[in-house]
């Protein structure tokens, strides 16, 4: 048989020449072009015959989905013009990209082309920094996303981008090639300065075992109350190669959704649950139930399959009301994240809200705070369970409804969303005289919860927002840190430039701090939510009950390649 380079980007013409010049496996070679990415038999038998240690066998079959086409979007400054919508170049133009939900299934002409294109498999990160693949869907009857010891990734075939940003805006190209003028993104640079030929993003937010060790799997209640600090500490239980989400993990995913959809608005595609976080107090009391009555309007509110907690508040403001947040155990006394199995109507005026309590029932009678203030049983909404996406028909999408605000998405398999703050693991925003600048660190070995020598302060300044939110008119861009952009002028609104929310403390009066990075948004945040959304007023060690985070496998990078 011919030889032939499985991790070069003249693959595909290289197999096609050996159908030429080796008339054994022509009939294979046909079968392959012709019907191999619709058609799982042929996968597999060309799979089996091409490549051998699992990670051949993933890098094979995305090479058989590159292009070396430039999909390109231009962004006009928002000086030029507010409006989000950007204008498609090279071979995305004419292209169309919809979302999909659980019923209906978008057109995305980038589905399954190039960087865009999602490998799912099972696989970890050695200890050197390798990821290395251990199952593949579709091909291995082993593949699991519900199996506690397989964690879930997607494998993207790594982006080389061109990036222009001028006065009068930004061109974002990405291609599946190196071209003239392009980098590698960020997550595919091994420390030693190559590059890697694929990027595995964790395909879910990390939930925890009984160890304290976090997976990536369907089906969970991912592990809350994280902060930039005891982060750190969490994912080394798992290994020292591992960490949390990274600026890298969150640029590849942005540059994604960027030139698929040509919008720097993001909500207005898909929303992520970001507005689903009522509270509601009991309407008619019960004992040994599970579930909760409220009325019928309140009741409607509610989504059979979402999670709920169930509880009492415990503690009083200082003007002596029930403080309803989820932050105290009180709030999750009765039912904690549950979820609603059923709402049925109850009686002209209300509604009963079932969850599944595993079989505990309980009272949904007042108790008393003290003698003289009385808590109510409420039902509050709480984030997604991983997997609420997996029931989605296409790559990109919600379930039900993109833009209804109660439902988390999918980008390109990658799972987001849920309703938490997505916490950056790897970058720590750092005040000096007033001025805030983020600052990154390659190495997750070398994390710390203040800015080291380790770390690599990024070439702009973070806009001053002042304790308050504004919305984002422009990114800051530094060709030597290129994965960490945050808005550095905040003039936007709310369906105009990013449309996304900042939020600083008020530099004019904060001299020398450090503050995490929380990316996304959560339950409440609506329309400051979205993709570029930053939170960057808390300190290193704050955790709640809405910061979560998802296994990295890119930790282990440098900051440019050789």
């Amino acid at each position: 048989m011919a030889n032939f380079d499985i991790s070069g980007a003249r693959f595909n013409e290289q197999l096609r020449m050996l159908e030429t010049t080796d008339p054994v496996h022509a009939d294979l070679m046909n079968a392959m072009f012709g019907q191999l990415i619709k058609n799982d038999v042929a996968m597999r038998d060309a799979v089996s015959v091409f490549a051998k240690s699992k990670n051949e066998q993933a890098l094979f079959l995305l090479n058989l989905r590159r292009t070396g086409k430039r999909y390109g979007v231009h962004f006009d400054a928002y000086g030029v013009s507010p409006a989000s919508t950007g204008t498609r170049l090279y071979d995305a133009v004419g292209k169309v990209a919809t979302p999909s939900t659980d019923s209906v299934r978008g057109i995305n002409d980038f589905e399954g082309e190039s960087v865009f294109y999602g490998l799912e498999v099972n696989g970890y990160v050695d200890t050197d920094g390798e990821f290395v693949v251990e199952y593949i869907k579709g091909i291995d009857n082993e593949f699991s996303r519900e199996d506690e010891d397989k964690d879930v990734y997607i494998l993207f075939l790594t982006q080389w981008i061109e990036m222009e940003v001028t006065a009068n805006g930004e061109n974002i190209i990405l291609s599946d090639e190196n071209h003239p003028g392009s980098f590698p993104e960020a997550a595919a640079i091994r420390p030693d300065g190559t590059v890697r030929p694929f990027v595995p993003i964790a395909k879910y937010l990390a939930w925890d075992d009984e160890s304290g060790i976090p997976h990536s799997v369907s089906g969970k209640t991912v592990n809350h109350n994280q902060s930039h600090n005891n982060m750190i500490t969490r994912f080394r239980k798992k290994g020292n190669q591992y960490c949390g989400t990274t600026a890298q993990d969150k640029a590849h995913l942005d540059n994604l959704f960027l030139v698929a959809f040509a919008t720097r608005n993001t909500q207005s595609i898909m929303y992520g649950c970001t507005s689903y976080s009522a509270q509601y107090a009991a309407t008619v009391q019960e004992s040994g139930v599970e579930r909760i009555i409220v009325s019928k309007t309140q009741a409607a509110y509610f989504i059979v399959g979402s999670v709920v907690s169930i509880g009492n508040p415990t503690i009083l403001s200082d003007e002596g009301t029930p403080i309803l947040d989820r932050g105290y155990s009180g709030m999750h006394a009765k039912a904690d994240r549950v979820l609603i199995t059923a709402i049925e109507e109850y009686d002209e005026s209300n509604s009963a809200i079932y969850v599944d309590n595993g079989g505990t029932t309980f009272s949904t009678a007042s108790s008393m705070i003290n003698d003289s203030v009385e808590a109510k049983t409420y039902i509050s909404t709480m984030p997604w369970r991983t997997g609420t996406c997996d029931a989605v028909l296409g790559s990109c999408g919600s379930p039900v409804s993109n833009t209804n605000g109660k439902y988390p998405y999918i980008l390109f398999g990658v799972e987001m969303f849920l309703g938490f703050y997505e916490v950056i693991s790897n970058v720590i925003m750092k005040i000096t005289d007033h001025v805030m600048t983020p600052q990154i660190c390659y190495d997750c070995t070398k994390l710390a919860t203040s800015v080291t020598e380790d770390y690599e302060a990024v070439g702009y300044a973070v806009a001053n927002t002042e304790d308050s939110w504004k919305y984002i008119s422009k990114l800051g861009y530094d060709p030597e840190n290129p994965c960490v952009r945050h808005g550095v002028e905040v003039n936007a609104s709310s369906s105009t430039g990013y449309a996304d929310g900042q939020y600083t403390n008020d530099l004019d009066e904060t001299s020398d701090a450090t503050r995490e990075w929380l990316s996304g948004g959560a339950l409440y945040n609506g329309a400051f939510a979205g993709r570029f959304y930053a939170f960057l007023a808390d300190a290193l060690s704050i955790a709640y009950w809405y910061y979560a985070a998802r296994l990295s496998a890119s930790g282990r990078c440098a900051q440019s390649a050789a």
